[in-house]
Formats: C-alpha cells, sequence, structure tokens
C-alpha cells in the first residue's frame, strides 16, 4: 500500500516587509540593500586573508583572520535550504569565549540584508557573548547572505575565538548543525606620530629665539602617553620650556605629551638665547619623538630640524 508523506503544517502569514528587520538599524541597512546602496561605511578589516567554517553550498561563516583596534570584523554569513522541505525558520548562533569581551562589543554590531529578505534580525548580546541571526521562511533551494559588522575595542587585545552552531526549522522537523570554531586575531595597535618645528624670529631679532614642535598623531590608534625631546648646540644657552624637563649638561629638553587621540595635534615650546660668542655660526636644533604608546609604525617622521644664524652677537635669524 503506497504511503503519503504528512502534510506540511500550515506556514503563517509573512509579516509585511516593513516588520521584517528587527531594529530600526536593520531595515535601514536592508532597504539600502534593495536599492543598490553601499554598505555601512565602517573601517571595515582587510578581508585579504580570510577563514571560513561551515558546510559550503550550506551554511558558512567568513571572518577576517585579524581585525586591528578601532575596526570593524566584517562577518560574511551565506546559507541555502538544501532540505526538501519548505523552512519556517533557520537561526545562527555565534558564540565568542568570554575571552573575548575584552576585544569587542556585541551591543554595537550593524548587520546588512543580502536583500533577499530572509533577515529578521541580528542580535549582539556582550553579557552572554552571542550574536543571534534570525533567517526566516526559506522555500526549497532558497538562499540568503547577510553581513554582519562586528566593532573592536579601540582597547582590544588578544584573539577572539567564536563557534558557530546552526537550527534549521523545516516541516519535518528540527535539524541542528555545528559549524566549528575559528578564531580572529588582533593586529597590534599602531599610531603614527608625526613631528614638525617651527623657529622665531623669522627675520632678524635679538638674541633670544623660540622653537615650537607640533606632533600630530596619524592614528589609526590613540596613543596613551609619548614625549618628544629638542636638543640643542651649545651656542644656545638659558633653555626655558613650560612643564618640560631639561638637561642642560646633554643639552635637551623633554617635553611630556600625555594622551593624544587620532587625528589631534599638540605643540611643546623651546626658548633659548644665543651666546655672544656664536657670532656667525649655524645653530640647529631638533625635535624628535622619543616614546610613545602605543607604537609608532612609521619613525621616519619622527625628527624635525631647524637652523638659525647668529649674525652679530646680539641678532639671530632663523
Amino acid at each position: 500500500m503506497l504511503q503519503t508523506a504528512p502534510a506540511s503544517p500550515a506556514r503563517p502569514a509573512r509579516p509585511s516587509r516593513r516588520h521584517r528587520t528587527g531594529t530600526v538599524l536593520g531595515l535601514l541597512l536592508t532597504v539600502l540593500a534593495v536599492l543598490g546602496a553601499a554598505g555601512p561605511q565602517h573601517a571595515v578589516a582587510a578581508d585579504a586573508d580570510t577563514i571560513t567554517i561551515g558546510e559550503p553550498g550550506h551554511i558558512t561563516v567568513t571572518a577576517p583572520r585579524t581585525v586591528a583596534p578601532g575596526e570593524y570584523a566584517e562577518l560574511r554569513l551565506a546559507y541555502t535550504n538544501t532540505s526538501n522541505s519548505l523552512e519556517e525558520s533557520a537561526p545562527l548562533t555565534l558564540t565568542f569565549a568570554p575571552s573575548a569581551a575584552a576585544s569587542v562589543d556585541l551591543d554595537g554590531l550593524t548587520f546588512l540584508d543580502g536583500g533577499e529578505g530572509h533577515t529578521y534580525a541580528v542580535t549582539g548580546n556582550s553579557a552572554a557573548g552571542t550574536v543571534n541571526v534570525d533567517w526566516r521562511y526559506f522555500d526549497e533551494g532558497a538562499s540568503t547572505t547577510t553581513t554582519v559588522y562586528i566593532p573592536f575595542k579601540d582597547t582590544a587585545t588578544g584573539p577572539v575565538p567564536l563557534s558557530a552552531s546552526l537550527t534549521e526549522n523545516l516541516g519535518t522537523g528540527t535539524v541542528v548543525t555545528p559549524l566549528g570554531s575559528l578564531t580572529i586575531n588582533n593586529t597590534p595597535a599602531a599610531a603614527d606620530l608625526s613631528v614638525a618645528l617651527d623657529a622665531s624670529p623669522k627675520g632678524l631679532g635679538v638674541v633670544y629665539a623660540t622653537f615650537t614642535a607640533t606632533v600630530t598623531n596619524h592614528g589609526p590608534a590613540a596613543t596613551t602617553a609619548a614625549a618628544v625631546r629638542f636638543t640643542y648646540p651649545a651656542g644656545f644657552t638659558l633653555p626655558s620650556a613650560t612643564g618640560c624637563t631639561v638637561d642642560s649638561a646633554a643639552r635637551t629638553v623633554t617635553c611630556d605629551l600625555g594622551p593624544l587621540a587620532s587625528g589631534a595635534s599638540t605643540t611643546r615650546t623651546l626658548g633659548l638665547h644665543a651666546s655672544l660668542l656664536t657670532i656667525g655660526s649655524h645653530l640647529t636644533v631638533t625635535a624628535a619623538r622619543t616614546t610613545s604608546t602605543p607604537a609608532d609604525p612609521t619613525p621616519a617622521n619622527d625628527t624635525a630640524t631647524t637652523t638659525c644664524s647668529a649674525l652679530t652677537g646680539l641678532l639671530i635669524r632663523c
């Protein structure tokens, strides 16, 4: 006797499109995708070197192997209903190791639906260490893609391990598929500081000259501490610099800069007197970054010099 397969349970009416994203942000990103607009304008980590877990053709999670502090990890999620059944939902859960809490802000994630309309919401929970992707309503063979942008903190350190699991709620039952695990590594934080040096007077002046060092943080990270050091020749005497440490024997003046945000600049000024015995001399002053945290990846722009000339015992020009 022929046996027929039991009928699939009736599918509930699909909510209207305006309700199919769990947050206002999600709705906006879905609309942008449909209109062919670009995704969120984040500083997304370069994905030339990625890692993928899952089952190609069915469910995959692709992530960058490295992300710099302050950037976003771009996770690309792809799913296809490979069953011979209609599917009510296929929630995907990403579970982050407890140690990842120091590096990622799951509450601050954003996402972009690929335009297929299956992504109802993507929710990050920093306290639980999870990201839940709410995929719904798939015909047989239907596919979807979702991109999730996870912010890495400026203070991120250490690796970020995560695992993934898919739950398919089919007309014939529930299937759970573990996808495995991957690790996103932090690249070391870096802050490129450049030093420029200006001197006055530009024309003729008396034997006193001032030198102003401008230190600019080109990022990408903020600095927590830094210092710039002036070095001056024997033709100059009586150094003065507010808040700086003067070493007259070594003819150096060292100034702490304190924290400096990416894109910000700060200045330190040194005053010097020319000796009466420096007539005809060329007096070169140097300003250089000596220390900074985090590391400076571009030492070539860490030093600047300027030269003054002593025209007589009472006149100097810089």
